[in-house]
C-alpha cells in the first residue's frame, strides 16, 4: 500500500495518502481507526486513485503525538522535534517495566504483586480502598503503551475491555505513574483523558467490543 504525507498550507491541513484502486472520484471515503468510524471536518478525498485523509485524525485516533513545525514546514509524528541528546535509557526502562508489572498485577487481581511494587505511602484512584477481585465489576486490559515521560513520572495509555454491565464496550484512558526510590509512589488517572468506544482493534485478529 502506497503511503506518503502531504501538507496543505491553506489551513495547515495535514493529510496521509493511500492507494485507492479504481474507486470513483465522487465517492467519499470513510475513516476507521481501531475499528471505530472517525468524523472529521476535513472531508477525505480520492484523487487520481489515492485516498487523502487528515493525518491528525489518524494520529489522534491511534493515540500518537503529532506536531506541525511551521518554520521548517515539517510534520513530526511520534517524534521529538527538539531531540539533541538521549535521555537515560536505564531509568526509562526501569520505570516502564515497573509500571507494566503493576498493570499486569492489577489486571490479574494479584494484590500481593501490586504491594511488592509500591512504596509504603502509595496512593491511587484506579481502585478504591478494597483491591478489586474477580471479573464481574472489573474490565480486562487489552492494550498498554507508554506515551509520555517526565522526571520520576511516566504516562501510560490503557485500553480496557469493560464488563457487560457498562453502557460502552471499550475504555481508553491515560494513567500517570510517579516513582520514588525504585518503587511506584502513585498511579492516578489523567483528568479528562478517558474515551469510550464501541470496539477496539489491537491488531487484525484481536478485536474487542461489539
Amino acid at each position: 500500500m502506497k503511503r506518503s504525507i502531504k501538507i496543505g498550507l491553506a489551513g495547515l491541513v495535514l493529510t496521509a495518502v493511500f492507494s485507492a484502486g479504481a474507486y470513483a472520484a465522487t465517492t467519499v471515503p470513510k475513516i476507521f481507526v481501531n475499528s471505530n468510524q472517525v468524523k472529521t471536518s476535513t472531508q477525505p478525498k480520492i484523487i487520481d486513485g489515492s485516498v487523502y485523509v487528515p493525518i491528525r485524525v489518524i494520529s489522534e485516533g491511534l493515540g500518537v503525538d503529532i506536531q506541525w513545525d511551521n518554520k521548517n514546514k515539517a510534520v513530526y509524528v511520534e517524534s521529538d522535534p527538539n531531540f539533541k541528546l538521549e535521555n537515560s535509557s536505564v531509568q526509562y526502562v526501569s520505570e516502564r517495566n515497573l509500571a507494566y508489572k503493576w498493570i499486569m498485577a492489577y489486571d490479574e487481581r494479584n494484590h500481593q504483586g501490586v504491594l511488592d511494587l509500591v512504596t509504603s505511602n502509595f496512593s491511587t484512584d484506579i481502585y478504591n480502598e478494597s483491591f478489586p477481585t474477580g471479573t464481574y465489576n472489573m474490565g480486562s486490559i487489552v492494550d498498554i503503551k507508554a506515551v509520555a515521560r517526565e522526571t520520576n513520572g511516566l504516562t501510560v495509555r490503557i485500553v480496557q475491555r469493560v464488563t457487560a454491565e457498562d453502557d460502552y464496550k471499550v475504555k481508553v484512558e491515560k494513567w500517570n505513574f510517579t516513582f520514588e526510590e525504585g518503587k511506584i509512589k502513585s498511579v492516578k488517572a489523567v483528568p479528562n483523558s478517558a474515551k469510550y468506544l464501541d470496539r477496539y482493534t489491537v491488531f487484525p485478529g484481536a478485536s474487542f467490543g461489539i
